[in-house]
């Protein structure tokens, strides 16, 4: 994460306290310190590169500092910059989280392009009412998920293309839960992890929080390319690699069949352990997309992760892993040391849903499919400078600005009840700071508005662009 990434994330709701903007600003420093996310002598932003990502005045940046210096947060020297004192009250070490978290007192009018989470419709409020009136027969313990369940979901596996016994389906709280049972089965503080850049940001948490060095292999319109991800692994000698071949997340990109067979070749002969990211693949518009990785090459190291916060709502906290043979007693045990199991009640509803998966699909898209349309819609109408292409499937619009200060721009919109997360911080290495993930999945009749103020923020954001700022 470039340092100024670091610190939008840092600061994102430095404005939401009350008080001059200066005092409002050393204060969000000075939690950051006392929590541990800014480390003993670590150097703060430029005043003029803090003031332009935050779209603020320098004297106001000027102000804070003094402000912290005063209070022996921080040292300044003229020619070294701004650090953070060795003697400031801190906790221990805490990372700066690229996972946006909603605020809990976020104001009623705000609009969240943050995180995208699938909306309930009374109709399925009802199947989850119907679902539940035998969620609660049980008082036992499954570490590896209900037995039931397993099942049906190693049935959806073989269905798939991918045969699958119950055994090897491990049942998680949600997919993030997933993702950190790989990281600590396999990872060691300083080993190596080859993940697409951009990709998804709870992969990145995850694996910055086991020490990991992230190794960024970049996506193009048809995913990772194969001889790229050949290079990297043979340079690195990664211990996991992480991947979304179906709807990528945040571009939408599809990787080729033949890309697919390739490469799951290449990592059965590398003995690779990956994981594939399914969550996103059941939400298509058009034709299917081509088969998982992991069916090309059934007995390599891939491990698919599964959810149904995606495909139903993000409020049921049910995901999976569907893990080769060869790999089930590290994950079990991971799984065991974890917890001794998930919510009953959420995994018998989840078996109900299934029972009907088409139609579950069916019914997420008929909402999703005529969101993307009016965003793109409107998005080309209003803001016709910015570029994307409409994907086939996902929930989400990896949007290009012609800027490279997005950044700045998602901490001008929250002046207009805009929360925007910077493409930027999806990415590793030296993505440009001209990407936004926008999703799809705010109701339909907020779209309008949530576009008005996009382009309101936009266009006043570029007016201030270059001129002498006064906040």
């Amino acid at each position: 994460m470039s340092d100024l990434t670091k610190f939008s994330a840092l600061l994102t709701d430095w404005r939401s306290t009350k008080g001059p903007l200066y005092l409002r600003l050393s204060g969000a420093f000075q939690e950051a310190i006392h929590a541990g996310r800014l480390a003993p002598t670590e150097q703060l932003p430029a005043e003029r590169a803090l003031a332009s990502l935050l779209s603020l005045s320098r004297s106001t940046v000027v102000a804070a500092y003094d402000e912290l210096a005063a209070g022996g947060w921080v040292t300044r020297k003229r020619g070294s910059g701004t650090h953070v004192s060795a003697q400031a009250p801190r906790a221990s070490a805490v990372l700066t989280l690229r996972t946006p978290v909603q605020r809990p007192l976020a104001p009623s009018d705000e609009l969240d392009f943050t995180i995208a989470v699938p909306l309930l419709d009374d109709i399925q409020r009802q199947q989850m009412r119907e679902a539940a009136l035998d969620a609660y027969r049980e008082s036992v313990y499954h570490p590896l998920g209900v037995p039931e369940l397993r099942a049906r979901l190693a049935q959806e596996y073989t269905r798939g293309g991918l045969p699958t016994a119950p055994e090897q389906v491990i049942v998680t709280s949600g997919a993030q839960q997933a993702i950190s049972l790989m990281a600590g089965a396999f990872l060691r503080r300083g080993d190596a992890v080859l993940l697409e850049t951009p990709t998804y940001f709870g992969a990145i948490d995850v694996f910055r929080a086991a020490g990991a060095k992230l190794i960024g292999v970049p996506v193009k319109g048809d995913g990772v390319p194969l001889q790229e991800f050949r290079t990297l692994t043979l340079e690195h000698a990664p211990r996991l690699a992480f991947l979304t071949p179906t709807y990528q997340n945040p571009t939408g990109a599809v990787m080729p069949a033949r890309t697919r067979r390739e490469l799951a070749e290449f990592i059965a002969q590398q003995q690779l352990p990956t994981i594939e990211d399914d969550t996103l693949c059941e939400l298509d518009f058009g034709p299917p997309p081509p088969p998982r990785l992991s069916t090309f090459a059934p007995q390599a190291p891939i491990v698919n992760v599964g959810s149904m916060s995606k495909l139903f709502w993000a409020g049921l906290r049910v995901g999976w892993l569907r893990v080769p043979t060869s790999m089930r007693p590290l994950l079990e045990q991971a799984k065991t040391l974890a917890d001794f199991g998930g919510s009953l009640p959420a995994q018998h509803i989840t078996l109900k849903l299934l029972q009907d998966l088409p139609a579950l699909r069916e019914r997420r898209r008929q909402q999703v499919q005529p969101a993307r349309d009016l965003l793109a819609g409107l998005l080309r109408q209003h803001l016709p400078e910015w570029q994307f292409q409409v994907p086939a499937g996902g929930q989400y619009l990896w949007v290009e600005l012609p800027t490279r200060q997005a950044s700045s721009f998602t901490h001008h919109a929250a002046r207009y009840g805009l929360r925007l997360f910077p493409g930027a911080s999806m990415g590793l290495g030296e993505l440009p700071d001209s990407f936004l993930r926008l999703p799809f999945t705010l109701a339909p009749a907020q779209l309008p508005e949530a576009v008005r103020r996009l382009s309101a923020a936009w266009h006043d954001f570029q007016t201030r662009q270059g001129q002498e700022r006064l906040a």
